[in-house]
């Protein structure tokens, strides 16, 4: 008994201490490398008016700064009233609408930079672009200098606006504005986020990506196999999983404090961005955490219903007396069929939890929606089982054994 208690300690402990490490690196590897999970997280900022405005701001500042538009407009007016021989007084009249014409013009490369970053090509391109070369997405970790997303060592996640300038050229030409052409190619990035769980995970995804998928169930078979092993499995039970929540807690608040810290890091200019971008890139996280929040609690209430207090007992025979007014109410009676499902309702509660659990296996990332969904599903198979498991009737008693008559006494002769 002593053994098995150190034992249950141990593998307890172990699967404790590598929780944290597992949800991170199972958020990194399957996030990052599942090109489809990879797509829906960043396909979406393409149409984020937080990054379109940044974007926007961005771009048609580079256009401002590359091209002098005050002195191509004024050398344009300039021209004309050469080429148009004017008098002294038109040329001033023409010095005059410089400005509103060098303000116009802005404007129209606003109104250009707005309709391309809006309009759905872009978001298709940006979509089909990363769906095309997700291959980014394991260069960003890796460190290769071919990725379209930059990511330096401390977590600064950056998007190179060439690609951007190069369609905004070509649009304003398009438009007819004359100077478009000139407009250089830009070798510069803007820095859409700077999160340090980023580099997290880059640390992470180097150190294997086989090790991030298979560190989760190595944690959970340690908890599993700590439930398994110890003499009171409902009370080991029960304090893994307040452990466990407390531990999703802690690393939920831990986003919610980094995401509150970036945004004011940044500033308020860029704070907007930087939450979408964030939040984008933890949602998978964030979901696992809020899944295993509510797990947690159901194991809590489950390993307190099966434990051994007083009250405890009562609700078990409480159940109990409610299921046998079910089997009267439904009509069941005694069976083969019941008789055997009493007989393997063990193993058959086992199969029922383990089949229940496949939604929330199979449908990442883990969330509340498919625990309460499994919960549900494993309630409803165990009930049905309950009421069918119907145990075999008790043996009727054995009659009493006859006594032989006792023989007379023969008579003393005499």
């Amino acid at each position: 008994m002593r053994g098995r208690r150190i034992a249950a300690a141990a593998l307890a402990t172990a699967g404790l201490l590598l929780l944290p490490g597992a949800i991170m690196a199972h958020w990194a590897t399957t996030q990052l490398v599942e090109t489809e999970r990879f797509v829906e997280t960043l396909a979406p900022l393409a149409d984020d008016p937080a990054v379109q405005d940044r974007i926007i701001a961005e771009v048609t500042a580079l256009v401002d700064e590359q091209v002098d538009i005050d002195a191509v407009t004024a050398e344009l007016l300039s021209g004309l009233g050469e080429a148009l021989d004017l008098g002294p007084r038109a040329r001033a009249a023409l010095d005059l609408v410089s400005a509103p014409l060098a303000a116009g013009v802005r404007s129209l490369v606003s109104d250009v930079v707005t309709e391309v970053v809006q309009g759905p090509a872009f978001s298709a391109a940006w979509k089909r672009s990363i769906e095309v070369a997700h291959t980014q997405a394991i260069r960003l970790l890796s460190g290769s200098p071919d990725s379209l997303l930059t990511l330096d060592r401390d977590g600064t996640l950056s998007l190179p606006l060439g690609p951007i300038v190069a369609d905004v050229r070509a649009a304003l030409v398009d438009e007819g504005v004359p100077f478009a052409a000139a407009i250089p190619d830009i070798d510069r990035a803007i820095v859409l986020a700077e999160v340090p769980n980023l580099a997290l995970a880059r640390v992470l995804f180097q150190v294997g990506v086989t090790v991030g998928f298979w560190l989760p169930w190595i944690t959970a078979a340690l908890l599993i196999g700590a439930i398994v092993l110890a003499p009171r499995r409902p009370a080991t039970a029960r304090t893994i999983a307040v452990i466990t929540l407390g531990v999703a807690a802690a690393l939920a608040l831990g986003f919610a404090l980094a995401r509150t810290a970036i945004a004011a890091y940044v500033g308020p200019e860029s704070s907007a961005l930087a939450g979408s971008v964030f939040d984008a890139m933890t949602a998978y996280a964030v979901s696992t955490l809020i899944g295993l929040l509510v797990l947690s609690a159901l194991v809590v209430v489950v390993a307190w219903g099966l434990g051994s207090s007083a009250l405890a007992a009562r609700a078990r025979s409480a159940l109990g007396a409610r299921r046998g007014q079910a089997r009267e109410a439904l009509g069941i009676e005694p069976s083969p069929l019941g008789e055997n499902l009493h007989r393997w309702r063990a193993p058959l509660r086992l199969a029922a939890v383990v089949l229940a659990a496949l939604p929330a296996l199979l449908l990442p990332p883990l969330s509340a929606v498919t625990v309460l969904a499994s919960a549900l599903l494993a309630a409803g198979l165990l009930v049905v089982l309950e009421l069918l498991a119907v145990a075999p009737p008790p043996p009727a008693p054995a009659p009493p054994a006859k006594r032989a008559p006792r023989p007379r006494a023969r008579a003393a002769a005499g």
